[in-house]
């Protein structure tokens, strides 16, 4: 099972490779997509195009 989340945790990074000058950050943003606001804790966005969220974008969520 070890083995297995390895595995699978090596090819997440491996895929954010693919990014030139890559960058993480941490915390909650939130951006919009197709009238939907999308949000995450972790982001890994490319220096030169710079991060698409940020955390003013999150009041946008519905409070149920």
């Amino acid at each position: 099972m070890n083995k297995i989340l390895t595995i699978i945790l090596v090819g997440l990074f491996v895929t954010a490779c693919s990014v030139k000058e890559p960058r993480i950050s941490l915390g909650k943003k939130c951006t919009l997509k197709d009238d939907k606001v999308v949000y995450s804790y972790l982001w890994l966005y490319d220096k030169q195009v710079g991060l698409p969220a940020d955390k003013e974008a999150c009041e946008q969520i519905a409070n149920d």
